[in-house]
């Protein structure tokens, strides 16, 4: 499947009434973190880290099944290689369904499973590199719902970026369930 029927499918999601979405468990959100992309290879004065954010959306299946879309910035890595200065910027659309441990009415542990298809650019010395795939993602997380809406997310997400490029993300966000 490409990134245009996904994309539009997403759209076509986000479109559709409050009402309709209240009735079939969607929900929305955004996360900050720190990203730590495993790109240090060669590069001296690596800086690998980098702040990180995402928008999220997803479906409720039942309470413990839920499928999920996101975008995700993960910044940039830099550093310098023979003396010229190097950076690549990493984002990508993920699909993942994750399964729900509700512990309480307000409190729930998650794992997910899904896909992301990613896109590197890089700059200054590493203007050539361009690359995009789809590769595997997983992770790890808990919520705290505040009301029946309103609620913050905290996770660990692991990418596989090309074999070789792994990037690791804390974040932590509002979610609200429409």
């Amino acid at each position: 499947m490409n990134k245009k029927k996904i994309m539009g499918a997403l759209l076509l999601t986000l479109g559709m009434t409050g009402d309709a979405l209240a009735e079939s468990g969607f929900y929305g959100g955004t996360s900050i973190g720190q990203s730590t992309i495993d790109a240090c290879g060669g590069v001296t004065n690596c800086d690998d880290t980098d702040t990180s954010w995402k928008i999220f959306g997803g479906w409720e299946l039942n309470s413990n099944i839920v499928f999920e879309a996101a975008w995700v910035d993960f910044g940039e890595v830099s550093g310098s290689v023979d003396g010229s200065a190097v950076s690549a910027e990493a984002d990508g659309w993920t699909i993942a369904a994750k399964g729900i441990l509700p512990l309480n009415e307000q409190f729930g542990v998650f794992g997910k499973l899904g896909v992301i298809m990613w896109d590197i650019k890089g700059s200054g010395a590493a203007a050539g590199i361009n690359d995009d795939g789809t590769d595997l993602m997983y992770g790890l997380g808990a919520h705290y719902m505040f009301t029946d809406q309103l609620g913050i997310v905290g996770e660990w997400e692991w990418y596989d970026i090309d074999n070789d490029n792994d990037i690791d993300l804390f974040s932590i966000g509002a979610m609200y369930k429409f």
